[in-house]
């Protein structure tokens, strides 16, 4: 379990057996500063925890006297308190396909097995906990924005703080696969937003979208599809078969074309959204008139990725959906408008010829200094103007493992990055 939670960040876990034994057996494995252990002997005493506590996740024997699992996850559902609260249902009974049916029907989101693999437990936990505290940062974030509505500068910066704190951080998958990007919204809080999402273990959802606009209004669209875009939605991931099926990605936009009617949200936005698949380096993806990505290989000329459709909102069908093949080296970019359309003080677009030549020019650099080297062009570009819009850079990489010269470079062998990129960027 992670220790880094904070006690004011507590989050409480229900675990509902009618075997003590079982009880304390679980709490044993889960134990962890930054949770709480709540235990209850029965189904009705844990409906009655429910209605008492906020939990984060319900792990529920199937097997008990007088009210099993699956009836007591039925009545969480009928309540209004309980509904959306996730439950793992912790079963000897053998995992038939009429009986995962049957839990998935009353509300599990997932199974156990017994004898219980405490390191199996803890990931499953580990999932679930961090989907709850994501959860209340939106939380967080939708009163702060609903209380800078009335123009109030401070809550604006903390809206932008946490809506900067939701963008991917750390992220890895493997040694294979580099991931980094670079944000600036023009306002405190901005209409840009992207995320790279696990969806199983040989493949990653990647997307990066633009709310028509500035500012509040665009945040808080921006903020409801970010809620949107996660593996147990059921918009990325299918879990209502088995095995989860992975959903391709223009029938993801097509989703977000119907939940986000231009008539009901009054903005439109573009999304690009693309399924990585780690085990065969291939990248399927779909736009929604966002701008196109770009393959940026080691040598041969950039790829243009222009396969797209019109904006999310207008029930424009279709977006269209193309698969290409990555290789060891190859670089991508996604980029929203605000990198090609800023403005110099002559009024200037930095524009595409200009991007793609710096693209070129820094191809040769780690993923980092690409993604640094062609923000700070642009920011040399403008001249200290003021941004019309948000600037969002995110990329990825294919690395090319068995490249001596690409391994000599990451590790610092060759001449320093930071000098190599000064020269090239004031080159360009």
């Amino acid at each position: 379990m992670n220790d880094k939670t904070q006690p004011s960040a507590i989050a409480h876990i229900l675990i509902v057996d009618d075997r003590e034994e079982n009880l304390l057996a679980l709490e044993g494995w889960l134990e962890d500063p930054g949770l709480e252990i709540v235990k209850a002997t029965s189904g009705n005493q844990a409906l009655g925890l429910l209605l008492e506590e906020d939990f984060a996740l319900v792990l529920l024997d199937v097997q008990m006297p007088e009210m099993d699992g699956f009836e007591t996850a039925e009545l969480m559902r009928m309540s209004e308190k309980t509904k959306n609260v996730p439950i793992i249902f912790v079963t000897a009974i053998s995992k038939d396909r009429q009986n995962i049916f049957k839990g998935y029907a009353a509300g599990a989101v997932d199974y156990l097995p017994k004898p219980i693999d405490p390191d199996i437990l803890k990931a499953k936990v580990d999932v679930f906990l961090q989907l709850y505290r994501q959860k209340r940062s939106l939380i967080e974030i939708q009163a702060v924005l609903m209380e800078s509505l009335q123009k109030n500068n401070d809550a604006l910066k903390a809206a932008g703080s946490i809506q900067f704190s939701l963008l991917p951080k750390n992220f890895s998958v493997g040694n294979q696969e580099n991931f980094a990007w670079k944000f600036t919204p023009c306002d405190a809080v901005g209409g840009d937003i992207f995320n790279f999402v696990h969806l199983d273990v040989s493949h990653i959802g990647i997307y990066m979208l633009d709310v028509a606009g500035h500012g509040i209004p665009s945040a808080m669209i921006s903020v409801l599809v970010y809620q949107l875009l996660n593996p147990h939605t059921g918009i990325l991931v299918d879990h209502t078969v088995n095995p989860p099926l992975i959903l391709e990605p223009e029938a993801v936009l097509n989703i977000l074309d119907r939940e986000f009617p231009l008539m009901r949200f009054k903005r439109h936005f573009t999304i690009v959204y693309a399924v990585l698949d780690i085990s065969s380096n291939t990248l399927t993806y779909s736009n929604a008139a966002h701008c196109a990505p770009i393959i940026v290989p080691r040598e041969n000329d950039l790829k243009i990725l222009t396969v797209s459709g019109t904006v999310i909102g207008i029930n424009a069908f279709p977006f269209g959906q193309e698969t290409v093949t990555l290789a060891p080296g190859d670089k991508v970019v996604f980029l929203s408008d605000g990198v090609f359309e800023s403005r110099n003080s002559d009024g200037e677009l930095f524009g595409e010829d200009r991007l793609y030549q710096t693209l070129r020019e820094l191809r040769s650099f780690s993923l980092d200094d690409l993604v640094q080297g062609l923000y700070a062009k642009v920011m040399a570009f403008a001249e200290a103007q003021p941004a019309d819009d948000d600037m969002s850079i995110l990329a990825l990489e294919i690395k090319d493992l068995n490249d001596a010269a690409f391994n000599k470079m990451q590790d610092g062998q060759d001449e320093p990055q930071e000098s190599r990129l000064s020269n090239a960027v004031s080159s360009l």
